[in-house]
């Protein structure tokens, strides 16, 4: 019996060509053991295969990217042995390619059947001559060399290609063109009757009250003969699988909606709607579950018999659409999701590719991120413009997880000129690939906002483009509203009179704060609180702060002889994130100097760049920086809601594993510090404060410490009687002054569901002036039975830097590791306040699956404990380690 398809994904090989070389190399006759071809994966990307050849230095460590930037420029040839049975009459053979980056010829036995270009759109061809009497022909794959396209500066007016930038060269990602067959190929068999699973599309709506489900199904087919095509709707999974194990096998699920469609011959369509009675919504992450229903669609002749595999589609029942912010200028986009008549805070992260070679399959670590994500109280990821339009793969787990998607295609700022091209040609080809994408993501339920790109503006003006700045825009605009209309649309991020959320500009016009991008760095001392403070932005949704990697990263991709200096005049350094290197900063602001000479000098002295000698305190610094700026950030925005939508740091992820990056989560998978400072400040239930700074010795005139206590809780619209205490405590424990507040109402009055926050009130107290220099704010939210809600805490200093965190005693803290390393005990037995304790894998950066740690970056007072559970994920148990390190702690390893 002939099988409805073959996966093609082994046995290949790759070589490299000049020229049209790889016309010799396509034939029937070429020996199958001739030298100069390596192994290849498909799914796979060419620079993967290659470097695992050894054909290039690992691009991954110090400069080895420079070394490989010759790759995109040859033809890559991928070539393999097909062998398929007999086909029975009637039967043809079709070549089915998911996606080739960028422009690929096939062949079978030397003569060409198709030619492609397009990364993100599927093709196929007709090799029914080839396979009809069965037996074994050499498929070829000719990648082409790369096209032309732009770094992160140069000119949006210069592209013609709908492929990814990033990887031409950018601030977090090093000149590592991508090319290769990066989706799955399959040979397919079908009679006269085909259901063509790429063109079929899937899309389910709730009912304005909810108590029905429509589901309409539109079929591509085949139609050589009459047919009917048959559609069913199966229940969600009822806890029988792991939403995280695999697809599963709908069958065992009973089925709550049917329907079908007569298909006659010739056709090209059919259309169905089925009802799903009283539907179970599909809810984003910490408002509700995420039930997924099960499509599956056959066609039959017109004897019964069903030809070819079925299709099937996870959709989820839910409406979203954007509304306007409460108190927003006139004329303003509305920003706010409202998923089911819900308003959601937008807790947001910007998304980049998981990796610069991102055709290669890593499903473990995709799933790990995302769930770290999810674990964060995120609501909403951005995948930038300058990245991929995201994989089935992708989509499937924030369906699962509950997370929106705010999905831009692939245009982008270009640093000098930042408006996309107006000819016909180049406006043609991105409304044909929209048309391709668009209908292709609609079953899926996370999928929530379309948008053209990243930062699409007029540079001289730095004003941010609409639908009216450039056609392309348009077409993308009207191809969304007629294929996809039940979703929102923006039309680039940032929207809205302003590019940039500065000072300066604030200042001059707050009310044209709609949406905007910036600053990426931290501002400094007082100067990170000030710029934030004055935010009035309905929407902020790019923004961050900088910090190098983690240790394990770090020491995997700087080589030994290279770590020293951090700074930008250490070449090695240079390449793995200039952009982001802050070792200046870092030393200003832990009382050194700001020059960039290394940190010791011969014989070990210190040298100019102070009392940082080692990048290993180094990184500590920096990473304390990037957690403290980039929750206060986050807590600025959120503390204006529900006027402001919410907030979306740059960025989660990271492609390539910098030196230093702005990212909160490292390339292996490790998250900063700073994803934790995020994910308290998106707890449902959360207390914070306002203050002028950090640091008070920069500010001598003070006598007066001064704070704005703030809380949220979700849903919570009223002043219910919770209250908010905050302490100012010294780091032996002791306190120095402590108020008591009730939470209060929520400000502004907002809808229920947007998460308002309220302003309890503002504490003056004298300000603290302790022996070495440090003291903790320490908040806490009280619900009205008096049980704590949620805590925080903020590390202060009354010098004009962090400088006291560097002479701390020692504190003496035992750490214990339960059994399998499942959760660790810390618990406070002596000395001073233990701060900046942090928890990471230990075990070699080569090793297998993740340390998620449930709590982390914790600052532990005399007689304290912490418990903190660990989730390893795709980790054997044999080898796991965690290591604690911390300010004033000694470092050390449990397992």
């Amino acid at each position: 019996m002939t099988p409805s398809a073959l996966p093609l994904d082994g046995g290949w090989q790759l070589r490299g060509c000049l020229g049209d070389t790889w016309r010799w190399l396509c034939g029937p006759g070429r020996p199958a053991g001739e030298p100069g071809w390596a192994d290849a994966r498909v799914p796979g990307s060419v620079l993967d295969d290659v470097h695992r050849a050894g054909l290039v230095p690992d691009p991954y460590a110090g400069t080895g990217s420079l070394a490989a930037e010759w790759v995109p420029q040859r033809t890559w040839l991928y070539r393999r042995t097909v062998t398929a049975p007999p086909l029975p009459a009637g039967t043809r053979a079709l070549l089915r390619f998911d996606g080739v980056d960028h422009e690929a010829t096939v062949l079978v036995d030397g003569v060409e059947v198709a030619r492609h270009t397009g990364m993100f759109t599927p093709f196929e061809a007709d090799v029914t001559e080839w396979f009809a009497d069965g037996g074994s022909r050499l498929l070829a794959v000719a990648v082409h060399p790369a096209p032309p396209n732009e770094p992160q500066v140069g000119r949006t007016d210069r592209v013609r290609v709908h492929k990814s930038r990033m990887t031409y060269g950018w601030d977090f990602c090093p000149r590592m063109i991508h090319q290769g067959i990066w989706r799955p190929v399959t040979l397919e068999f079908a009679g006269p009757l085909r259901l063509d699973g790429s063109r079929t599309r899937v899309g389910a709506l709730p009912d304005e009250d909810g108590r029905t489900g429509r589901v309409r199904v539109r079929a591509a087919v085949e139609a050589g003969a009459p047919g009917t095509v048959r559609a069913r709707v199966h229940a969600p999974y009822g806890g029988e699988r792991d939403p995280y194990g695999g697809e599963g096998d709908p069958y065992g699920r009973p089925v709550v909606a049917r329907g079908e469609a007569p298909v006659a011959a010739g056709a090209t369509h059919a259309e169905l709607e089925l009802t799903v009675e009283e539907p179970r919504l599909w809810w984003p992450n910490g408002h509700g579950e995420q039930p997924l229903y099960a499509v599956e669609i056959t066609i039959e002749d017109a004897d019964g018999r069903t030809a070819g595999a079925p299709v099937r589609r996870e959709t989820g029942f839910r409406r979203v659409r954007l509304v306007p912010n409460p108190g927003a200028p006139d004329g303003a986009l509305s920003y706010t999701p409202e998923v089911n008549g819900r308003r959601v805070h937008v807790k947001g992260w910007n998304w980049v590719p998981q990796d610069a070679c991102h055709g290669v399959p890593r499903p473990d670590r995709l799933e790990h991120l995302l769930r770290l994500a999810a674990d964060a109280h995120v609501t909403l990821l951005r995948v930038w413009g300058g990245g991929l339009i995201e994989t089935e793969e992708f989509y499937g787990l924030c369906d699962r997880l509950g997370l929106l998607v705010w999905q831009e295609f692939a245009l982008s700022s270009s640093g000098i000129d930042s408006v996309p091209a107006a000819d016909p040609e180049y406006v043609a080809l991105m409304e044909r690939e929209a048309r391709v994408l668009v209908p292709a993501l609609r079953h899926h339920p996370s999928l929530a906002v379309w948008g053209p790109g990243n930062e699409l503006h007029d540079t001289a003006e730095a004003r941010p483009l609409a639908e009216d700045g450039a056609p392309v825009i348009a077409a993308l605009a009207a191809v969304v509203a007629e294929l996809d209309p039940d979703r929102g649309w923006l039309p680039g991020s940032p929207s809205g009179p302003a590019f940039l959320n500065r000072a300066d500009i604030v200042a001059a016009d707050p009310d044209a704060q709609h949406d905007v991008h910036g600053p990426w760095e931290h501002q400094g001392h007082g100067a990170q609180q000030r710029l934030y403070d004055a935010g009035t932005c309905l929407l902020h949704s790019e923004f961050g702060a900088e910090g190098m990697a983690n240790r394990r990263t770090w020491e995997a991709v700087v080589p030994p002889g290279s770590r020293r200096p951090t700074g930008r005049d250490n070449p090695v350094m240079e390449h793995l994130g200039a952009w982001w290197n802050n070792t200046p900063l870092v030393r200003a602001a832990f009382g050194g100097e700001t020059g960039e000479t290394g940190e010791t000098g011969g014989g070990g002295r210190t040298a100019p760049g102070g009392r940082l000698d080692d990048p290993d305190t180094v990184r500590r610094a920096s990473q304390q920086l990037q957690y403290d700026g980039l929750r206060y950030a986050v807590e600025a925005n959120l503390r204006r809601a529900p006027r402001t939508s919410g907030a979306i740091p740059w960025q989660f992820n990271e492609p390539f594993p910098n030196a230093w990056c702005t990212s909160a989560v490292d390339h292996r998978g490790d998250p900063k510090p700073a994803y934790h400072g995020v994910r308290r400040a998106y707890r449902p239930q959360h207390v914070c404060a306002r203050f002028a700074t950090q640091t008070w010795g920069s500010t001598p005139e003070r006598e007066l410490f001064t704070v704005e206590l703030w809380s949220w809780r979700q849903g919570v619209t009223r002043d219910d009687g919770a209250t908010v205490t905050a302490r100012i405590v010294r780091t032996d424990g002791a306190p120095y002054a402590e108020v008591t507040f009730a939470a209060g109402a929520p400000y502004g009055q907002g809808p229920a569901t947007s998460v308002p926050a309220a302003r309890a009130g503002e504490w003056h107290a004298e300000l603290p002036r302790p022996a070495d220099g440090v003291f903790l704010l320490e908040l806490t939210l009280r619900g009205p039975d008096g049980q704590p809600l949620a805590g925080n805490r903020y590390v202060h200093t009354t010098t004009p830097d962090l400088a006291p965190l560097l002479d701390l005693p020692e504190a003496r803290v035992e750490a214990a590791a339960a059994p399998d390393t499942a959760a660790v005990r810390l618990r406070h037995t002596g000395g001073p306040a233990a701060l900046g304790l942090y928890l990471t894998d230990a075990r070699p950066v080569g090793a297998p699956g993740w340390a998620a740690f449930g709590d982390n970056m914790l600052d532990l007072l005399p007689g304290e404990t912490a418990h903190v559970p660990v989730d390893w994920r795709a980790a054997p148990c044999e080898g796991r380690r965690v290591r604690l390190e911390g300010w004033n702690t000694r470092a050390r390893e449990l397992g």
